[in-house]
């Protein structure tokens, strides 16, 4: 008899701390998907997507709806604007209208870092001028931050702050079914009461450990996240495009050392260049060390930078690997085609670079090969020095129409 009560007392138990984990894993998984109020609709839904968390709890505003009356130049200027601790941790810009050029200064201004690690009222209560040459732009840009901030305030990000949160209606509503149900089977059973409890309370143990488990498992993506990707993705780097019209020659550097993990990206990129045939007749030479770095901008006339930069990657041509007869000097167009990869990935990865020339001239070229023992086969095409920028300089337009012909040569264009 002792046995059986203390069975009863143990599922009992047992029946409340699964009501508990139920109550808890529905109030977290779902509360992002089933909205309360008008409010918390206009948050959560992917059709406005003006306000969403991420997973790792970092709050996204979408200025894409709440600015489309804001203009520049060239059309709205839409953002995305990074929060954590209702603090600014970054402010993105998205695809837009703009004129690239135009942008480009925005962008080399460090005009959309003016708000980082302010609060909403900080940022609302900023000065901040246009950038003198895309005044537009950049007064559209500060504008749709100003209405995104008066936006978070009034919708109070911290809402969506709480990891943990519990549903009391939902608890008790589940004791209070357990309880009916008992008594109800109980008073129609024929077996003892005791026994009946149990049975009673085993069914519904496994009833609600299928349902934490469900609900344990249920896929992140249920969320409902606005799937809009931004011109710049969440590490903060640009689109192609923008890296290709933002993209200028930095000269000088921070005393700061370029990451394994970039240099990576560096050199990933600039094998993803096309090549001939696939002959891939390039190599690349990575260089850290200070000694190596100063004698480079010692012997290289335009290279002087190199003696301050952290970092400089030597793109090669491998002869060994290189086209056969007519075809053998295509290495330096593949060659070519992996160092502006190279140089549009540094500046998506905010950092600087500059191509140095060195291949066709052979005094260059021997220079270098000796200087990196390099074997008579492996012909240094450049020299990219590479850093974190110490400079600001604005990208130069080379947009001219008149070097554009179609179909056929028209002399005069």
């Amino acid at each position: 008899m002792k046995a059986s009560k203390a069975q009863s007392i143990i599922s009992l138990i047992t029946c409340f701390f699964l009501i508990l984990a139920v109550t808890i894993c529905k109030e977290n998984k779902f509360r992002n998907i089933l909205p309360d109020n008008e409010n918390e609709t206009e948050k959560q839904s992917g059709n406005t997507g003006i306000l969403r968390q991420a997973d790792d709890g970092i709050q996204i505003v979408s200025t894409r709806q709440i600015t489309k009356d804001v203009n520049g130049y060239g059309g709205n200027v839409p953002l995305e604007i990074y929060m954590k601790d209702n603090r600014i941790i970054k402010v993105v810009a998205l695809e837009n209208s703009e004129t690239p050029s135009y942008f480009a200064k925005v962008r080399n201004s460090g005009l959309l870092r003016q708000w980082d690690n302010l609060s909403p009222e900080e940022a609302l209560n900023k000065e901040v001028d246009g950038i003198s040459g895309a005044t537009e732009s950049s007064a559209a840009i500060i504008q749709s931050v100003q209405k995104a901030m008066e936006y978070a305030k009034e919708h109070s990000l911290e809402e969506t702050n709480s990891s943990f949160s519990f549903d009391w209606l939902l608890f008790l509503g589940l004791l209070a079914g357990i309880a009916v149900c008992t008594l109800i089977i109980t008073y129609f059973s024929k077996q003892p009461k005791p026994q009946t409890m149990r049975y009673v309370l085993n069914f519904f143990n496994l009833a609600l450990v299928i349902v934490v488990t469900a609900l344990s498992i249920q896929p992140k993506n249920n969320q409902v996240i606005n799937k809009e990707e931004p011109i710049m993705t969440q590490d903060n780097k640009p689109s192609v495009l923008e890296s290709i019209h933002a993209r200028t020659s930095i000269r000088s550097y921070l005393p700061k050392e370029v990451e394994e993990e970039k240099v990576e990206q560096l050199l990933r990129a600039a094998m993803a260049a096309p090549t001939a045939t696939n002959k891939q007749p390039w190599a690349f030479i990575v260089i850290k060390e200070k000694e190596i770095l100063s004698e480079l901008g010692t012997t290289l006339p335009y290279a002087k930078m190199a003696k301050e930069a952290p970092l400089a990657i030597v793109v090669c041509g491998d002869l060994s690997k290189a086209i056969s007869g007519a075809g053998s000097d295509y290495w330096v167009q593949d060659a070519s085609a992996a160092t502006e990869n190279l140089l549009l990935a540094a500046q998506g990865l905010e950092l600087g670079a500059v191509w140095t020339g060195v291949y066709p001239i052979k005094e260059r070229v021997k220079e270098v090969q000796k200087i990196l023992h390099l074997p008579e086969h492996i012909i240094p095409l450049n020299v990219v020095p590479i850093g974190y920028p110490a400079e600001n300089p604005l990208p130069k337009d080379k947009w001219k129409p008149e070097n554009v012909h179609y179909e056929r040569w028209t002399e005069g264009k």
